[in-house]
């Protein structure tokens, strides 16, 4: 952890201060010799202090002088968003499981659908589809791994590799 001296902490929010300040008023960024004369510090120390620090920026701000142009905030991915790869693989994966639980039975859709929540359902214990089925939670595990394997089996298709 680097520490600053108190004064050298005060001066820099000054300095800072006077250098908003300026480029609200003027709409343009000063120079290190404007600031030195507002501030009345030599020129040295207010180059010493500016080029020492991060300046803010506004991610609305065009990011060249046109109007038109993009933002920074157009450019910064959402965080919540998927990447378009993503959301490609995402629909090439969801097409190949359709592809292969065509070949499943009815019985078997809903347990694989019921313990791995899809459908928008959320993910089921075996005890919990064996309830919901009349069956033991063993006859759901075999049932769930011989779906599995059918389904594999199917993955070696041609259709399902491209």
């Amino acid at each position: 952890m680097v520490r600053f001296l108190l004064n050298k902490v005060s001066n820099y929010n000054k300095v800072n201060e006077a250098y908003i300040t300026f480029v609200q008023q003027n709409e343009l960024e000063p120079s290190h010799q404007e600031v030195s004369e507002i501030m009345v510090i030599p020129e040295n120390e207010i180059s010493s202090m500016l080029n020492n620090t991060i300046k803010h920026i506004s991610v609305d701000a065009p990011l060249s002088g046109d109007e038109g142009d993009s933002t920074i905030l157009d450019l910064i991915q959402e965080i919540d968003g998927d990447a378009p790869d993503e959301d490609l693989m995402k629909k090439n994966l969801i097409q190949e499981v359709n592809f292969g639980i065509k070949r499943l039975s009815p019985r078997e859709i809903e347990i694989l659908s019921d313990y791995y929540g899809l459908c928008g359902n959320n993910p089921q214990t075996l005890e919990e589809i064996g309830i919901k089925h009349g069956l033991t939670r063993e006859r759901v595990r075999q049932i769930h791994d011989r779906s599995l394997r059918r389904l594999q089996k199917y993955s070696n298709h041609k259709q399902m590799r491209s």
